[in-house]
């Protein structure tokens, strides 16, 4: 204190507002020994005055009495603690700016949660929070179809390509005999490029306070898309879709059983995919690939002889992909249980007009709502040639080893 400057009824004034003060809350025991002992060596000085009043010196007697009784009337009264929900969110607010650029550059950030109560069996003080950037994105289909087929570009909107409907052939001819005239005939066909989009909407405060939100939206579109396009490689069904390789537009041939009808003894998936090649084969194509569904390639490596063996391999070739009888297996959960593909993928031709394209802009009343419009969307046609359908058979597991299936 500077008593020097202050008249003696000045001091006692500033010593009672310290009291008040001082005596009001106090965070720890160590708080209040410093505030008694600071108090106490002011009433000390005012004693040392050498010149004291009646009304000093009575001032005097009643700050000690206080004094006194400061210690015993005094409590700690402890800082409020914060649940652990309030603790975290007050600590992500003052942290914001760190958690964003950890975000951005891909980083971690540690976070101190102090002055935390949590109840039950945890005993401390304070907890710690890491913050793990990769966001917990909603699970896609996996890709497939798309990985195998004949991929390119095209830039009309149509692709036309001639098939040839009708070939030469030559005839055996007596001598003396007339020959046979043969007419090859050849007719275009055009297959229409169609568009698939999509959008969402998002408010600026978003993509200014939380910078990894674009990315992420950016991110789930393009996923979404990419399994809307292998949802349709299969199952589109022309009009506004492109058509699909099951879809009666494509017009892919079905199974036969042929001269295997009724004649295997305990057919079984393997069996009915070795037979489906046979007849792809007779046809002059050779298949590459099988398309099941995972439950489905279960099923087949799970199949067992009477004596309780496998009657698949139930190993991976070295290239480490899944064969059958020569042919590639592609696992897709867009082909539905029970149903399967088998064909030369080669075949099947697919043409970008447009790759996925993302675009942002401003959409009907976005500008006085503060809203942004990102759109992404793509163009593109998938066809089998005429002539080369016939690589493909597609149908029904349960119902196609009925028709080889020989009754006891």
């Amino acid at each position: 204190m500077s008593e020097t400057k202050l008249t003696p009824e000045e001091v006692i004034e500033k010593i009672n507002t310290s009291f008040e003060e001082k005596s009001a809350t106090f965070s720890t025991k160590e708080d209040l020994e410093a505030a008694k002992s600071e108090i106490g060596s002011q009433i000390d000085s005012l004693k040392g005055l050498e010149e004291k009043s009646t009304d000093i010196e009575k001032a005097i007697a009643k700050l000690e009495g206080r004094f006194e009784s400061f210690g015993e009337k005094a409590q700690v009264v402890p800082t409020k603690k914060l649940s652990l929900a309030q603790t975290i969110v007050k600590t992500f607010s003052d942290n914001i700016d760190k958690i964003k650029s950890a975000v951005e550059k891909g980083t971690q950030i540690n976070l101190d949660v102090k002055d935390t109560t949590i109840t039950g069996s945890y005993v401390g003080d304070y907890a710690l929070t890491d913050f793990d950037s990769e966001v917990d994105r909603v699970v896609r289909k996996r890709v497939g179809i798309l990985d195998v087929v004949s991929r390119g570009t095209t830039t009309s909107k149509f692709v036309t390509y001639v098939t040839q409907t009708a070939s030469s052939k030559n005839t055996w001819v007596p001598e003396a005999e007339a020959k046979s005239e043969r007419e090859v005939g050849w007719r275009e066909i055009s297959e229409e490029v169609k568009k698939i989009a999509g959008y969402i909407k998002v408010s600026k405060e978003m993509l200014d306070d939380l910078s990894f939100i674009r990315s992420e939206i950016n991110t789930d579109l393009m996923d979404k898309l990419r399994e809307d396009i292998e949802t349709a490689l299969l199952n589109g069904t022309g009009a506004a879709q492109i058509n699909g390789l099951l879809s009666l537009g494509m017009g892919l041939p079905t199974f036969g059983a042929g001269s295997f009808a009724l004649s295997i003894p305990g057919a079984n998936i393997s069996d009915l995919m070795r037979v489906v090649k046979a007849q792809i084969e007779a046809e002059n194509f050779s298949p590459t690939h099988v398309v099941l569904n995972p439950e489905d390639i279960a099923k087949l490596q799970l199949t067992k002889g009477t004596d309780n063996t496998y009657t698949y391999p139930m190993y991976l070739p070295q290239t480490g992909e899944l064969t059958i009888a020569g042919m590639t297996i592609v696992s897709s959960t867009y082909m539905s249980v029970g149903t399967y593909l088998v064909g030369d993928m080669s075949k099947v031709n697919v043409r970008f007009r447009e790759n996925m394209t993302m675009t942002t802009g401003l959409d009907q009343d976005d500008f006085t709502r503060n809203m942004v419009t990102i759109l992404i969307e793509a163009r593109l046609v998938q066809y089998v040639k005429t002539n080369q359908k016939k690589a493909f058979v597609f149908g029904d597991i349960d119902t196609d080893i009925a028709l080889i299936l020989k009754t006891p």
